[in-house]
């Protein structure tokens, strides 16, 4: 042998040397099979994980290696490229026998060719991603859970960045909306809702935006169609390492049954039961802010006293429930005949009260009798309508410069009421 072959026969060899130390090196999982899919090299880190040496990999398949009935892809891979000459970029899932243990790894496979272009086998590259894949895997089961929770809580929950445009919403809050997630993520409330819904929405948003800490409210959302529900909304921010808001978290409940019902516990708190009139208590507020009104802007304001003639005599001959009959409908004529400024209230039994805003004692007068009259003409329901006829007595009380309160007025009008019932019963006395 030459010196000059000898020479490139150990250059050859250092080169070959030197390719399977890089390869052995090179931080992934290098490998060539041949048509029928037997190893035909495998680097060192394919020997551990196989834990087996060289002459006990080469010219054996995956099966030796590999629960192939779990790891199905590999073999489609490998027919592939070498039955259809392609090139595979892919994930594989690699359950090794030894061991039991599952591994994921991102595999580039490529055909190799033969001095005629004929595809004798393949190699390939695997890059072990197992510790992120578990750990995508255990993100996409905490979302799924969490997309679960957050469909499924009987809230409407959603995500804004700082320039309040939707980030995310939960299933409640888009079937609220009318629409499909991907149809809002991205846009404004202003550009999908109603300008004053939009604007009701933005005043806890903005009040968040401005001091950085979470804020909670009362919001409402109308659909359109007149209907209007009430949330109670809880917004909070999330803030990056400079305490700079980069977006926020809101909350709403529905409130419109508590709300309905804290209304419904206003006027019942506020209202006559049987009369449906306000109640003493409410007719006395509302007649005090009008007393300090007219007072304030010398304006001219009147009181009416009035009383049900012989009520007690109505009740004891025909019964309580006919008594309450013959209240209802007598409040029901006063209160049909005043004006929308005009306010009545039951005072008690059978006295009620008439504020006059803005009415001086002449015109209070006029509107006194006429009250008389349309109750004394009023034909009363009932199997008893025909005999029992009802009339009234008002006593009137304008007020005065010298007037402290409105209890100077009130107690005018009942000294005219007493004299109205004195001089006879239905009828008007000041």
């Amino acid at each position: 042998m030459s010196a000059d072959l000898e020479k490139q026969i150990a250059s050859l060899s250092g080169d070959i040397a030197a390719l399977h130390l890089t390869l052995d090196n090179i931080g992934a999982y290098v490998y060539i099979k041949d048509l029928h899919g037997c190893y035909t090299y495998v680097n060192k880190m394919v020997r551990e994980l196989f834990a087996c040496p060289l002459e006990e990999i080469i010219g054996q398949s995956d099966s030796k290696f590999f629960s192939v009935e779990q790891s199905g892809e590999l073999m489609i891979n490998d027919r592939v490229v070498m039955e259809q000459s392609q090139t595979v970029e892919a994930e594989e899932k690699n359950i090794i026998h030894s061991t039991g243990e599952v591994r994921y790894y991102w595999t580039v496979k490529k055909p190799l060719f033969d001095e005629q272009g004929q595809v004798k086998g393949m190699y390939g590259i695997s890059t072990d991603i197992t510790e992120r894949k578990l750990l995508d895997i255990k993100l996409k089961e905490n979302e799924k859970l969490l997309d679960t929770v957050l469909n499924n809580v009987d809230a409407h929950i959603y995500m804004k960045d700082r320039d309040c445009r939707f980030r995310y919403i939960n299933a409640s809050t888009a079937r609220l909306f009318g629409q499909q997630p991907d149809e809002i993520i991205g846009k404004k409330g202003e550009d999908f809702l109603p300008p004053e819904t939009a604007a009701d929405f933005a005043i806890l948003d903005n009040k968040l935006l401005a001091t950085g800490e979470k804020v909670s409210g009362e919001e409402s959302f109308s659909d359109g169609k007149g209907n209007t529900r009430y949330y109670w909304s809880t917004k909070v921010p999330i803030k990056d390492e400079q305490e700079q808001i980069t977006s926020f978290i809101g909350f709403s409940n529905d409130i419109t049954e508590l709300i309905a019902l804290k209304k419904n516990l206003e006027v019942k708190a506020n209202t006559d039961e049987l009369t449906q009139l306000a109640n003493r208590r409410n007719f006395i507020d509302q007649a005090e802010k009008e007393f300090i009104r007219a007072r304030r802007y010398h304006l001219p304001l009147s009181l009416l006293a009035i009383d049900i003639d012989c009520f007690k005599d109505i009740n004891d001959t025909y019964g309580h429930h006919v008594g309450d009959q013959v209240l209802k409908e007598v409040a029901a004529v006063c209160a049909a005949n005043l004006r929308g400024a005009d306010c009545i209230g039951r005072m008690g039994g059978e006295e009620f009260s008439v504020l006059l805003p803005e009415t001086g004692g002449d015109a209070a007068r006029v509107m006194a009798e006429r009250l008389c009259r349309q109750v004394r003409d009023y034909q009363l329901a009932g199997p008893r309508k025909d005999a029992i006829k009802s009339t009234i007595s008002i006593g009137i009380s304008e007020m005065l410069a010298g007037d402290d309160d409105l209890d100077d007025m009130l107690i005018r009008a009942d000294k005219a009421l007493y004299k109205a019932k004195e001089g006879g019963r239905d009828r008007v006395c000041t």
